[in-house]
């Protein structure tokens, strides 16, 4: 009975790891999914339009998880400042998220992606004084570099749907800065419910002005655009619950190939040799990071 006991301690962290992961894996499809439905109408309606439709429809998906939690409709939370921030930093990833998606391939978007959790780990060190050590900025570095080699500034024209990609991915390291912060002492349901809330006066003047009236088909077109983001941050959300972030993060190189999928597919379009080894480059130096960084806190820890 022992032994048995003891082998089901030892099969939890497995389980988990196997579990977060496949879920990690569903986060990568639905954001490939989202991405590719974005370019069916991303000419047709702004991303301010688009921005608001997606705050309202999280709102109402994360309402029931927000008031399970104990949460108040009514309430305003503690550090609100720090909440407007949040909003404010989803607000314009989310903005240049559409703007990027609609007139780029997909794959060569999410390759550029990649970078957010390097941007993340630079402003922890830099504004949340984290622990960091000479190996993890050379491989910052290093990710950069994969940048370059993706958008091979000089020899070719860099485009402004890669800039803005590059653009939604530093407001998006800056929101995940601002998250680690307050999640000390605030659930993320609630980080996330706040954050899409206050997306909704933050979006509505440049919605307002903008705003076409979709038809019934574009109307689902957007409702699945939303949904489909939505649950793939809780797909997110719930590997990173299940097991730590450096099992999870490799499988989260999946959406490269998944989007070049979607996009052969659907667009007839594949990355080129230069965005693979660029994305490679990155995704790599990613995972190196995440791992040396978790070291080095265990180390700083017990020492």
């Amino acid at each position: 009975m022992v032994r048995g006991a003891a082998g089901q301690e030892n099969m939890r962290p497995f389980s988990g790891a196997i579990l977060g992961s496949l879920w990690m894996l569903s986060s990568c499809i639905f954001y490939a999914c989202s991405a590719s439905l974005v370019r069916e109408i991303g000419d047709t309606y702004t991303p301010y339009q688009l921005t608001l439709i997606r705050s309202l429809i999280a709102v109402a998906v994360l309402a029931p998880f927000y008031l399970q939690e104990g949460g108040s409709l009514m309430f305003i939370p503690k550090r609100f400042f720090m909440h407007l921030l949040t909003g404010v930093f989803t607000y314009l990833g989310i903005v240049f998220w559409f703007f990027a998606t609609a007139s780029m391939p997909i794959a060569d978007f999410f390759a550029l992606q990649f970078v957010t959790p390097l941007l993340t780990m630079a402003f922890a060190i830099i504004f949340l004084r984290e622990q960091s050590d000479a190996r993890s900025w050379l491989a910052a570095l290093i990710g950069f570099s994969g940048v370059l080699v993706i958008l091979r500034p000089g020899i070719i024209e860099v485009s402004f749907a890669a800039v803005a990609a590059l653009i939604s991915a530093l407001f998006y390291a800056s929101d995940n800065t601002v998250i680690k912060s307050l999640s000390r002492n605030v659930s993320p349901t609630m980080i996330v419910y706040y954050a899409h809330l206050l997306m909704i006066p933050i979006s509505l003047p440049m919605a307002y002005t903008t705003w076409k009236t979709p038809d019934a088909y574009d109307f689902t077109v957007i409702v699945a655009i939303c949904l489909c983001l939505t649950i793939a941050y809780l797909s997110v959300t719930k590997a990173i619950a299940l097991t730590v972030a450096r099992v999870v993060q490799p499988v989260n190189f999946m959406r490269m190939p998944i989007a070049a999928i979607f996009g052969w597919v659907l667009f007839n379009e594949f990355p080129d040799i230069w965005t693979w080894i660029g994305a490679v480059i990155i995704f790599g130096a990613t995972t190196y990071a995440v791992r040396r960084g978790a070291r080095t806190a265990k180390g700083y820890k017990n020492s």
